[in-house]
């Protein structure tokens, strides 16, 4: 241990990082920014290209929606304490840490598919002598037993080596929010298990002096990729409860956002609202890495199966609020122009991933309706299958009925607010997060809340 401080206290520890995306990279350029020299390793050669340019046009995707990314990873590259590279045998060779950062997804089957960080196990054991007195860290969202039933012992068959005589490994699960991600890593404690104590603590100690954070430790590498799951699984099933609840409330012509305020005000009422459904890539997927290693040992966790199942079905419920609003205004589904504003699947974020919008193009297109989609985020882009306007101005053309899908900062803006006033043909807003109160909507609109019965507003009558 003691060899170990003294690497990490004068930044001459060397660290592989093994996939440069959404954490990868902003996980790479704060190690090297602290002093250490990292390699960040990713097999896509225009992400490498970019990253050693200090960026591109157009930018890497992620910079756009993360603060400060941008200027950090220019101060790296100035100051040379960060290289992007493909050859993953070079440079992970030459490293004495190699953090995972590796997406895991779920299959259609919904069961974690692995198949991409097995095959970077086996490139890992294929260093053979080389990974000697290495610590392999696994940042990847995987299943409690993962590291110890199913990683550790592919790396020995592979390297011919033994864990915690030859190399190490550890778990400490990135925990950081997209859009703040940096600001996340900054201040979020990490959880790190490990295969003995030894590792356990120099993966620490490294942490701790890299992104100047708190330290919980726990037993082993299940017990850390457990807290990652159970606190990401909490919120899920806790949106799936606010989103069926508030479906009951609707129906009792009761506005579950001021249900929602009377309960925020007893102390152990933690509020979660409803909305079109949970997306990005942990919420959506994270219940099935618990559900499958249930299956295996004969236990079924009934209520995040339903939960999910809840929280799946939610797009489905939007589609009703539309059909709702279009009832009202005497339209058919078919042939009536439709706005779609927002397509990420959160708030002030550039991704997509399962993003909730998905299902409800698709039923809205089966249904042969024509739309128009903004998103400030993909302005003119081609994604989804759709060209995506260049700005919320197209509205005005006969659109009847906009559906505000994802709560970007724009939409809140007064300048919207002020613009919706402008579009004298539209009758029907469907607000998917409850952005609004009903004082900022329009005269002789109907609108249509997450949980809220729908409200026609005519001041004339108020």
């Amino acid at each position: 241990m003691e060899d170990w401080e003294k690497l990490i206290e004068k930044r001459d520890l060397i660290v592989s990082v093994v996939g440069i995306g959404r954490i990868g990279l902003p996980t790479a350029l704060m190690i090297s920014n602290e002093g250490f020299k990292t390699y960040g390793i990713d097999t896509d050669l225009s992400l490498v290209e970019k990253v050693n340019a200090g960026g591109g046009d157009p930018p890497i995707t992620y910079i756009i929606d993360e603060p400060e990314l941008e200027s950090l990873l220019k101060k790296v590259i100035i100051n040379r304490k960060l290289k992007a590279t493909t050859n993953f045998r070079n440079y992970t060779s030459q490293s004495n840490l190699i953090i995972l950062c590796i997406p895991t997804a779920i299959t259609e089957q919904k069961v974690p598919d692995y198949s991409v960080i097995n095959e970077v196990l086996k490139e890992i054991g294929q260093l053979k002598e080389k990974l000697a007195k290495k610590i392999v860290i696994f940042e990847s969202t995987v299943g409690p037993n993962y590291v110890e039933k199913i990683a550790i012992p592919l790396i020995e068959k592979v390297s011919e080596l033994k864990i915690n005589k030859d190399f190490w490994v550890a778990s400490c699960p990135e925990r950081a929010n997209p859009g703040n991600i940096i600001k996340n890593l900054n201040s979020i404690p990490r959880i790190v298990g490990a295969s003995n104590n030894y590792a356990r603590n120099i993966v620490s100690y490294f942490y701790k002096t890299a992104f100047k954070v708190n330290i919980f430790e726990v037993s082993n590498p299940r017990t850390a990729n457990s807290v990652k799951l159970i606190e990401n699984i909490f919120r899920v099933v806790n949106i799936a409860f606010a989103n069926e609840i508030s479906q009951l409330m609707r129906k009792f012509d009761i506005d579950y956002m001021e249900v929602l305020k009377g309960a925020a005000t007893k102390y152990n009422f933690l509020t979660h609202y409803p909305g079109p459904g949970v997306g990005g890539p942990c919420l959506p997927s994270n219940p099935y890495y618990l559900i499958d290693e249930g299956y295996k040992v004969s236990f079924t966790p009934n209520l995040l199966r339903v939960a999910t199942e809840v929280n799946q079905s939610q797009p489905f419920h939007i589609i009703e609020l539309i059909f709702e609003g279009l009832n009202k205004i005497n339209k058919p589904i078919a042939n009536t122009k439709i706005a779609i504003l927002g397509i990420s699947y959160k708030a002030n974020v550039k991704d997509v991933q399962i993003s909730s919008v998905i299902p409800i193009l698709s039923e809205l297109q089966k249904n042969n309706a024509i739309l128009g989609i903004y998103d400030p985020y993909y302005k003119e882009e081609e994604i989804l299958g759709f060209k995506i306007e260049k700005n919320y101005e197209f509205i005005k053309r006969v659109y009847s009925i906009i559906i505000i899908h994802t709560d970007h900062n724009e939409f809140k803006s007064q300048n919207f607010k002020d613009f919706l006033r402008e579009c004298k043909d539209l009758k029907v807003i469907v607000d998917c997060h409850n952005t609004y109160e009903y004082e900022e909507i329009p005269n002789n609109i109907y609108y249509i809340g997450v949980g809220r019965p729908m409200k026609y507003i005519n001041r004339k009558n108020n």
